[in-house]
């Protein structure tokens, strides 16, 4: 070999010596997170700070308002209608006059018991004066006898007189007595012609108008009192545990969209409905203005419990059931790793949940579970 084939031999050797210590230099400079390059494959985790704050837990109802006093109002005597003061609505007192029927043949019938009970009253007086009679003469028989003035039948005589009178005074008592009665049912007559509201609250219906040929007890006005509403209405069986008597429950009508009206609950089946296994519930509601009608539509609540101190995250913190198995789980942030923690839940309301159990307040837990997150991976936090 030539000294020429030589020197190109060596600077060939020089060159490759080159290139593979600078690969080699620019591979031990790779650290597999291309910080130099500015890019980051360490995931970011949306948190959200555990608080604390008021839950209120409630059973929903649904149902149909319904008063809880409706009258009928029947004549306890008949004859003619002359008088109905009230058209439907309207509004009446209790002990206001409603209607009027002809009184004539009543006052006719009082009038014949009251003159029946001054005969029997004079016939009284007449039995007393003749009972009064028969004594003095028993009494001067007495002495007759006692002298040898009168037999023996003389004197039975004078008592048999004073017997009888004595029988006839009562008598004519017991016919006072009677009369009296007579009377009094011929004066509750007269008053019944005048037909009085028992209660307060709005006319529902009227059967009748003047001129109208009544008989005793057919209806005559029907009166729904509407101060006091009830709401019948049906609680999922699961839920009964948590019902009380007294317990506060507020619901909306289609009449008066957004606006909320309040009941308490005043009873509770003590029954399961077999149909749909739920349980009747009462709310008794106060109505002083009369602005609920009976019939109406209602949908609400009834607060079951309040926690003063609930520890609420949203609902998509939530851990998807198919990745545990159906347990309830959450993913926090400690120390820069996200840590899988298992909870008790104790209630949901739309987006927001209330945890029983399993997490603390201050705690940060992860918001938006992403396929990337898993149990000890490294996070960066946002918020």
């Amino acid at each position: 070999m030539n000294i020429r084939s030589l020197n190109i031999s060596f600077a060939l050797t020089l060159v490759l010596a080159a290139a593979s210590q600078w690969y080699c230099g620019k591979s031990d400079n790779n650290t597999g997170d291309d910080t130099a390059g500015g890019i980051s494959t360490m995931p970011v985790a949306k948190v959200v700070e555990v608080k604390s704050r008021e839950w209120i837990v409630t059973a929903p109802i649904t149902g149909n308002l319904r008063t809880l006093a409706t009258v009928e109002i029947k004549p306890e005597v008949g004859g003619r209608l002359i008088a109905a003061h009230f058209m439907e609505g309207a509004l009446v007192r209790k002990n206001q006059l409603l209607a009027e029927i002809d009184p004539i043949n009543y006052r006719l019938a009082y009038d014949q018991a009251e003159a029946a009970l001054n005969v029997a009253q004079a016939g009284l007086e007449r039995a007393k004066i003749s009972a009064d009679h028969a004594r003095t003469e028993k009494e001067r028989a007495d002495n007759l006898l006692r002298s040898g003035g009168i037999t023996e039948k003389d004197h039975q005589a004078a008592l048999t007189g004073i017997k009888e009178a004595e029988s006839q005074v009562r008598l004519a008592e017991a016919q006072c007595g009677q009369a009296k009665a007579a009377l009094a049912v011929a004066e509750k007559g007269l008053q019944d012609c005048k037909i009085y509201s028992p209660i307060e609250g709005h006319i529902q219906k009227r059967y009748f108008d003047k001129g109208s040929l009544l008989s005793p007890g057919v209806p005559l006005y029907t009166i729904v009192d509407n101060s006091q509403l009830e709401l019948e209405c049906v609680v999922p069986s699961y839920q009964l545990a948590s019902l009380r008597l007294g317990q506060h429950a507020s619901f909306q009508t289609p009449t008066y969209g957004e606006r909320l009206f309040e009941g308490v609950v005043s009873a509770i089946s003590p029954e399961i409905e077999s149909e749909n296994r739920s349980v009747k519930v009462k709310v008794k509601i106060s109505n002083p203005k009369g602005e609920l009608r009976s019939g109406m539509y209602a949908r609400g609540e009834i607060v079951t419990h309040r926690e003063p101190r609930a520890l609420v995250i949203p609902r998509d913190a939530l851990i998807p059931e198919k990745e545990e198995s159906g347990n309830e789980g959450v993913y926090v942030v400690r120390d820069g790793k996200a840590h899988r923690l298992g909870i008790e839940i104790g209630d949901s309301k739309l987006d927001q949940v209330w945890i029983r159990k399993g997490l603390q307040e201050g705690d940060l837990v992860i918001a938006e579970i992403g396929p990337s997150l898993k149990e000890g991976i490294a996070v960066q936090v946002s918020r």
